[in-house]
């Protein structure tokens, strides 16, 4: 019991750092674009899920810009479909 309540904790507490990464990154652009995919999915998202999209926010805004707009395709599954939803949330190709 005390393991999932420290989980569930450690994982509200990840959430939380990757949705202040999400709303400063530092080009206005990809803070929309994040703030709106936090705002919609973040909380949906499994705990692999979460670390993807960690891993996305590391690799920098000029990246994610990028693969926001089809200038550079990711070839990870995990993510495509992450970018999907980025995309989706930000009306992006719409």
């Amino acid at each position: 019991d005390n393991f999932m309540k420290e989980n569930l904790n450690n994982k509200e507490l990840f959430i939380k750092k990757l949705i202040y990464r999400s709303k400063y990154t530092g080009t206005k652009e990809t803070d929309i674009l994040l703030s709106n995919f936090v705002d919609n999915y973040i909380y949906d998202l499994t705990f692999e899920q979460l670390k993807t999209y960690e891993i996305i926010l590391q690799s920098g805004d000029p990246r994610i810009w990028r693969l926001a707009i089809d200038k550079e395709i990711s070839n990870d599954q995990k993510e495509l479909y992450l970018l999907n939803m980025i995309k989706k949330s930000g009306n992006i190709n719409d």
